[in-house]
């Protein structure tokens, strides 16, 4: 049995996409963490009232992206990523990645400033000369260890009075879906090798000219319009990802 299930059988939305979206959301805010035991299909099917197919089709979209994994005579479980890799290819906040690992985390603010006409950062973001956007460059922190170093430039025009919100405290997702309705729902992403600045290297308690991996990211919201460019870098020696590709 598991609490706060709510599907709408007078939705347009078919119920196993009800479904899916629900325990999609216990996921990613950690409500089953990983390695946690979801119900049973029989379960599900007695406690919403819904037939065994429709179970059965929104556990197996899950397993198809990669959230759980169905174990032979014990049942079905949130995947245990072996490292952030394992999210790449999905659109996920910092918060509900480490919700999903079960790791603590915290982010610490570095700068934050309003940044002025540059050609490629504004063409990138679809920005005219006289416009702004926000820079952000913040330290994420996973179990008191440097983690990830991210730099966000985010569109005023789209987003007007974010530098109002504390983005240390809160998912800047979050603030993007709750504060403005608007979402994150593809982005176009490079992955590069890098060496590690002097700046770099003190943040991540390396050496200068040290590895780090670096991950473009302009993030594009329902609409299809840019709401944030991003570049994460990461330490090169302990970070890893995985890909599963499938031929069409």
């Amino acid at each position: 049995m598991m609490d706060g299930l709510f599907l709408d059988k007078t939705s347009a939305t078919p119920l196993y996409e009800q479904l899916r979206q629900e325990l999609l959301a216990a996921i990613t805010s950690g409500k089953i963490p990983a390695g946690g035991k979801l119900p049973t299909e029989q379960e599900l099917c007695a406690q919403l009232g819904v037939s065994r197919p429709v179970a059965r089709q929104a556990y197996n979209a899950l397993i198809e992206a990669g959230y759980v994994q169905r174990m032979r005579g014990r049942g079905t479980f949130v995947r245990t990523p072996d490292s952030r890799g394992r999210f790449l290819d999905k659109q996920l906040s910092f918060a509900q990645e480490m919700a999903i690992l079960g790791l603590a985390h915290r982010t610490v603010l570095l700068e934050k400033e309003w940044a002025g006409y540059a050609p490629e950062l504004f063409g990138c973001l679809g920005l005219k000369p006289e416009d702004r956007c926000l820079h952000l460059l913040r330290m994420r922190y996973v179990s008191d260890t440097p983690f990830v170093l991210v730099e966000n430039y985010i569109p005023e025009p789209l987003f007007p009075g974010i530098d109002r919100f504390d983005l240390e405290q809160r998912s800047l997702y979050e603030v993007f879906g709750t504060e403005y309705h608007l979402r994150p729902v593809r982005s176009r992403r490079t992955i590069a090798a890098r060496l590690a600045s002097a700046e770099q290297a003190r943040l991540f308690g390396t050496r200068r000219g040290a590895p780090v991996l670096y991950i473009k990211n302009l993030v594009f919201d329902q609409h299809g319009r840019p709401i944030d460019l991003s570049g994460e870098t990461l330490d090169g020696y302990t970070r890893n990802f995985e890909f599963e590709v499938v031929n069409p």
